[in-house]
């Protein structure tokens, strides 16, 4: 059975859903991941084609592919955990062979190391875009639906200015902060099936980097 999203749940709905919360905590610390896995992979490389030359080269750059094939079981085992992925299929953990030297061989002709290999170099960019994306998003969600709240406990400020060089605000400001609360009520359901659809395509980049390759 293929690595698979799970079904869309309904616009409000998604605030109610484990998945959702899941799947932004994967999507946030992805930036982390990516910043570890992005070392590894080009200290791994660098060391690999830097020992190249001597006997210890072929045992460090095998520990590396090896190391990057158990990567890749982790994070498709992270991300049916976390966004929700579903199915049985995973990939191999090292390529089949007999003996070790067929091992070592399979492990370095096996397209799968490598496309494992660059889905780990592609994860920090998508890191760093979904983390300031995402946070962007609901820090702006959150402060939307606090200017009713704090409007209403009389602990905010009133729209006195020209707020953004909009002067119908200050002439009316019960309407803005209205306005503002349902701007947040509507940008939160939002940011999370932002998330989820961006789990999807984290979802789609394993399915044919880590496991189809």
């Amino acid at each position: 059975m293929p690595l698979l999203s799970p079904p869309h749940p309904g616009f409000f709905e998604v605030l109610a859903t484990r998945r959702a919360y899941t799947t932004l905590l994967y999507l946030l610390c992805s930036m982390v991941t990516g910043i570890l896995t992005f070392t590894y992979a080009v200290t791994g490389l660098s060391l690999s084609l830097g020992l190249a030359i001597l006997i210890i080269g072929l045992p460090v750059a095998a520990a590396f592919l090896a190391g990057t094939r158990l990567l890749s079981v982790a994070e498709v085992h992270l991300l049916k955990a976390l966004v929700g992925a579903e199915g049985s299929e995973a990939p191999t953990l090292l390529p089949a062979g007999e003996g070790w030297l067929a091992r070592l061989k399979a492990l370095v002709t096996d397209r799968r190391t490598w496309t494992s290999l660059l889905y780990f170099l592609l994860l920090l960019p998508l890191g760093i875009a979904y983390f300031t994306l995402l946070v962007t998003l609901l820090t702006t969600g959150l402060a939307l639906l606090a200017v009713p709240v704090l409007r209403l406990l009389h602990l905010g400020a009133s729209f006195t200015g020209d707020l953004g060089g909009v002067a119908w605000v200050t002439a009316h400001p019960g309407l803005a902060v209205a306005l503002c609360g349902l701007a947040g009520l509507a940008l939160l359901p939002l940011t999370f099936h932002l998330a989820l659809l961006l789990g999807r395509f984290q979802v789609w980049l394993a399915r044919h980097l880590l496991i189809r390759a």
